[in-house]
């Protein structure tokens, strides 16, 4: 079965969902399926073994990406997996998909959180009304990370098939949590208001150095968000307890879990959070905000 899984930014992103969306496809060729990633031309991809690539150029305009030419992309597919929401380009390619009688399904990865839908709620329900909604219901299914996101799409009357599957995470065998490490660990996008850092660094600076050990945070930038954050740290006067890193993979990033006191991720709202899944499958202890992984991972 030929599955084709499109995120435009599959082969330039470095986020959550573009690092799905490869594993996923991965873990599909070692089933027997024939996967295919479909993504914007402004990168090249990177090798998968048992993996396709096929990129199709996006025009840009106003924040808006459209993708060109998906005639070509989606000969001989037998289904589509369209990631995240919210977007134009999902727009395109599920209309496409219906066109051609190819079936699709919609992995929101959590942007049907009424804690996303409660933001720029105006300018939502009007795209909703626009072709969301017409997504949505032409879906094949709908694939969310966790049960009690069910409800989530009860409430915008999706009476269709939805199945709950989580994000896969593998430690490697050698790494473990070593326990009693001296500093606290953030690893995570800099994006101060959806990841909650401006919480955690407010909080952090409401105790005392005794009470609390040092907090390293890793991550990518996100549009500034980086030095958002750093001012945070100079203006509360925590810059001797806070170190703000480069995003760390690999070894470098297991040695960072193993030799941390616990992990933390404040998000105010999010899809799933890999980091948070790796920390508790190394078994360190985190402290998590109660979106669905939090809660899940609580009960």
């Amino acid at each position: 079965m030929r599955i084709l899984n499109y995120h435009r930014r599959a082969a330039s992103g470095d986020g959550g969902i573009t690092n799905s969306v490869r594993v996923l496809s991965k873990a599909m060729s070692r089933a027997g399926a024939e996967p295919i990633i479909l993504s914007d031309d402004d990168a090249p991809p990177l090798p998968l073994p048992g993996v396709e690539w096929r990129q199709v150029h996006h025009r840009v305009s106003r924040g808006f990406a459209v993708p060109m030419s998906l005639e070509e992309a989606l000969q001989g597919v037998d289904a589509v997996i369209l990631n995240s929401a919210w977007t134009l380009q999902n727009l395109i390619v599920g209309k496409a998909c219906r066109r051609r009688g190819i079936p699709y399904v919609c992995a929101p990865r959590g942007a049907y959180d009424p804690e996303i839908l409660a933001r720029h709620g105006w300018g939502k329900r009007l795209w909703w009304m626009a072709g969301e909604r017409r997504l949505v219901q032409h879906a094949s299914a709908l694939h969310i990370f966790f049960d009690s996101e069910r409800e989530h799409m009860s409430a915008l009357n999706f009476r269709g098939e939805v199945f709950a599957a989580p994000n896969g995470v593998a430690v490697p065998a050698r790494w473990r949590w070593r326990q009693g490490g001296d500093y606290l660990l953030y690893l995570g996008r800099f994006d101060p208001e959806h990841k909650g850092l401006d919480t955690l660094l407010l909080g952090l600076a409401q105790t005392s150095p005794s009470e609390v050990p040092p907090l390293r945070m890793h991550g990518s930038d996100w549009a500034g968000g980086k030095q958002t954050v750093r001012q945070m740290v100079d203006e509360m006067g925590l810059g001797a307890r806070v170190v703000i890193g480069e995003p760390l993979s690999g070894d470098a990033k297991w040695e960072a879990f193993a030799g941390a006191r616990a992990f933390v991720y404040p998000s105010r709202w999010e899809a799933f959070g890999n980091s948070a899944a790796e920390a508790a499958a190394i078994g360190i202890p985190s402290l998590l905000t109660p979106y669905p992984l939090g809660r899940y991972l609580a009960d």
